[in-house]
């Protein structure tokens, strides 16, 4: 039975794949229509982009020195202790936090003091990732672009896991890890599970800010980049248990229960989610002509929300964030606006000389 359910799940993923395939051809076909040139060049930056955000991460993953995962024989566990602790030594990220292996033993406990102190770093490549991934999907506007956005970040999210902790898993337990991605990439590309997200919406969203013009369109926007960043806490909280754990009773005990993963992604996204509530507070308390460019806000209502939040979230990792979504925001929403100065090459060309 179990069986069965695995292939119709596969199957509906290639029918969504296929949906996203098509909203390629839609913004390839829309950026040809302003003018033949721009089409090709969209194809050869998303191109670029798969290449050195998807493939290059995938080449590095491979090459990387293998580790033994979990084990589900308590014989095996003492020497996968010794054999992790021993590896551990030559990890950077120990040794420039100048951790004492001198005293260490090959216990359970030494085990854990020294997953503890990998777990901190964890945890901030997790966040860094998670908000980036729900900052550049909650403004693409476009299945495809959400597609690629998961599959580039759960990529290099989980490279950097496996450096963090000194190597990857193997082969086999990398494809499982792959079908994760996979299945995300699928679901979070086909925009359909939005639902998942009543809780932030109910919390954005009040009488007064529901008079803001396409006030539906950012809700949607920030329940589908809410969606992409669930999925990508998923993935990252299954590849650190490959990690760190020892042994397990089944596969199933990789798997993060639901209620964690949704508390994870909330503290992570909590601090978006209120600049975004302010925001729009603001918005509505103000005249809405006067305190907003409508012009950008009629283009990509939820990019102008979210570039709003990003410049007012004074923090380090908040300036690679916005870097990455003006960067889609171009991609999804600005390609027809800035491609049709091709358009007006030809009918004004002195206005450009301007």
């Amino acid at each position: 039975m179990m069986t069965i359910i695995k292939r119709l799940i596969f199957i509906l993923s290639l029918a969504i794949l296929y949906i996203i395939f098509k909203e390629l051809l839609e913004l390839y076909m829309a950026a040809k229509s302003l003018h033949p040139i721009a089409g090709y060049i969209l194809l050869i930056a998303i191109l670029g982009f798969i290449t050195y955000f998807i493939g290059i991460p995938i080449f590095k993953i491979i090459r990387m020195p293998r580790f033994y995962g979990p084990t589900k024989n308590k014989d095996e566990i003492p020497s996968i202790i010794k054999q992790r602790i021993d590896n551990f030594r030559n990890n950077n990220y120990l040794i420039n936090r100048g951790f004492d292996f001198n005293s260490i033993t090959y216990s359970e406990e030494t085990y854990k003091k020294i997953i503890d102190e990998l777990q901190t770093e964890s945890q901030r490549i997790r966040k860094k990732y998670v908000s980036q991934l729900f900052y550049s999907s909650s403004i693409s506007q476009n299945g495809f672009l959400d597609a690629i956005l998961i599959l580039s970040s759960s990529i290099n999210l989980v490279k950097e896991i496996f450096i963090l902790y000194n190597g990857r898993v193997s082969n086999r337990d990398i494809l499982t890890i792959g079908k994760k991605v996979y299945y995300s990439m699928a679901i979070g590309g086909s925009e359909g599970i939005e639902y998942a997200t009543e809780e932030i919406i109910s919390k954005v969203t009040s009488e007064g800010v529901k008079s803001i013009p396409f006030i539906d369109k950012v809700m949607g926007s920030i329940a589908d980049g809410f969606v992409n960043a669930l999925l990508l806490t998923r993935i990252s909280l299954i590849t650190e248990n490959y990690c760190n754990l020892i042994y397990i009773e089944s596969d199933r005990s990789l798997l993060p229960s639901p209620t964690f993963i949704l508390e994870t992604t909330k503290n992570v996204t909590v601090d978006v989610v209120d600049k975004v509530k302010d925001i729009l507070k603001k918005m509505a308390a103000d005249k809405f002509e006067k305190s907003v460019d409508y012009a950008k806000y009629a283009l990509n209502p939820a990019g102008y929300v979210l570039k709003q939040c990003s410049q007012s979230i004074q923090k380090a990792s908040t300036k690679t964030v916005y870097a990455t979504t003006e960067a889609v925001n171009w991609v999804g929403s600005g390609t027809a606006q800035i491609l049709s100065l091709f358009k007006k090459k030809k009918s004004s060309p002195e206005k450009i000389v301007e």
